[in-house]
């Protein structure tokens, strides 16, 4: 079956072409531009599909602000899925609160535990960098919330009071200059920790899992990661295939 679906992010939303099972194509959008959206409406009248699966983490109040304001032919057949849905293909860690457990993040588990018999962990190097690691059960064992290089960087833009963007970057570890040492410090907060992190949990699991790694910052991650990674841009359209099958 072909159909379309969405990703609503913090930063942007995409709009994936699904045909028979398989992610063909991906578009990026701002959310000040729905332009995509009404070439969406168009496909959508032309060829009649039935549906739109959905993944979400924006608040209630802004996605339902943002479908509002869709065609009628679009926001009739959206489909959004949570991580609750997720339940019928792995067991999560959120034991009493399954529903704070970000949507994008369990979806991402189901694609990947489609891609492996073994255990793995995904990384998502989105607005925020987030690790999951599953078991060979399928059991979601738990995972960790990083802040991404961005929100360093946009953290110390706020506390200082010149602008340091023009300033000649460095990369070299001892820095001369604000925006030198501003990003090289986030280079290492952002992607040094996160071997930091996969050291700790390979020496608690005592194995060697799969690790997929997506969204926007993933080529950044794999650049200064020291463990082999899988990069799967599509992972989250991979586990809205399966939960809409």
């Amino acid at each position: 079956m072909n159909f379309y679906a969405i990703d609503f992010g913090h930063t942007n939303y995409k709009i994936a072409f699904i045909e028979n099972g398989k992610v063909v194509s991906v578009n990026i959008n701002n959310y000040q531009d729905k332009y995509a959206f009404d070439e969406l409406n168009l496909k959508i009248k032309k060829s009649k599909y039935k549906k739109i699966l959905c993944c979400n983490v924006l608040s209630k109040s802004a996605i339902e602000k943002f479908v509002k304001e869709l065609p009628f032919e679009i926001k009739s057949i959206l489909n959004f899925f949570n991580s609750e849905d997720c339940q019928k293909h792995l067991s999560l860690a959120y034991e009493k609160n399954i529903c704070r457990l970000g949507a994008d993040r369990a979806i991402n588990l189901v694609g990947a535990s489609k891609k492996t018999q073994s255990d793995l962990i995904v990384i998502d190097a989105g607005t925020a960098t987030t690790i999951d690691y599953l078991d060979l059960e399928k059991n979601h064992i738990g995972g960790i919330i990083l802040p991404s290089k961005n929100i360093i960087d946009n953290i110390f833009s706020e506390m200082i009071d010149f602008d340091f963007s023009k300033e000649e970057f460095m990369d070299n570890i001892f820095s001369k200059n604000t925006r030198s040492c501003i990003e090289n410090g986030s280079i290492i907060s952002a992607y040094g920790v996160i071997n930091s992190i996969l050291d700790k949990m390979h020496e608690i699991r005592k194995n060697r899992p799969k690790i997929y790694v997506t969204g926007g910052n993933a080529m950044n991650i794999i650049d200064n990661c020291n463990y082999p990674l899988i990069h799967v841009e599509s992972l989250l359209f991979d586990g809205l295939v399966v939960l809409g099958d």
